[in-house]
């Protein structure tokens, strides 16, 4: 399976915010805007809006500790689903 990047999906499509919300997760202590950005292949401006954008519309919880995210509540996100939106597409166009 390949790592979904921030650009592989449209602007505007919520799929950007999970793939912000997979890197937090990969990179766990590690996971600063800068990181993250480098991580998806965005900018850190990027990350952070998808971060944002990810906790207003999805009720993720994310906590910030000085630079580093960390995910403390998927909201209303199926984590195992919301792996699934993001692969598949990036599975698809790899074939």
């Amino acid at each position: 399976m390949a790592t979904a990047n921030y650009k592989d999906f449209e602007k505007y499509d919520p799929r950007r915010y999970l793939v912000a919300l997979f890197a937090v997760e990969r990179l766990k202590e590690r996971a600063t805007a800068h990181y993250i950005a480098q991580d998806i292949h965005c900018t850190r401006l990027e990350a952070s809006r998808a971060l944002e954008s990810a906790s207003k519309f999805f009720l993720v919880g994310i906590e910030k500790v000085g630079p580093v995210y960390s995910i403390t509540s998927w909201g209303v996100l199926n984590k195992a689903a919301a792996l699934r939106a993001i692969s598949s597409d990036i599975d698809s166009n790899n074939a």
